[in-house]
């Protein structure tokens, strides 16, 4: 039997790119669904389970912009780390190895 390939150093996950726009993505759809969310709270009129559900929605979905907002900013940070982590010296012979 012939010894397990090593994994290819270029061939990372995208853990941090899928961090990032995921955070940006949750950004987008809470703006979105936000505009609608403050309409049906203003425009609920007298109906005070409409009033509460928009404002229940409201906060949910400022909390979802929040949680994108944090997630694109350590997916942001953990790509910049990467980047400059790959710019060091010390690790040129890693390059020698990657599959053609």
């Amino acid at each position: 039997m012939s010894q397990p390939e090593t994994k290819n150093p270029e061939h990372r996950s995208s853990n941090a790119m899928l961090c990032f726009c995921l955070g940006v993505g949750l950004i987008f759809l809470a703006q979105f669904l936000g505009m609608g969310t403050i309409l049906g709270a203003a425009m609920s009129g007298a109906d005070p389970a409409v009033a509460v559900g928009s404002i229940f929605a409201l906060i949910g979905i400022a909390l979802m912009g929040v949680s994108g907002f944090v997630l694109a900013v350590i997916g942001g940070v953990w790509m910049f780390l990467r980047v400059v982590a790959d710019q060091r010296g010390g690790d040129e012979k890693r390059y020698r190895d990657v599959e053609r």
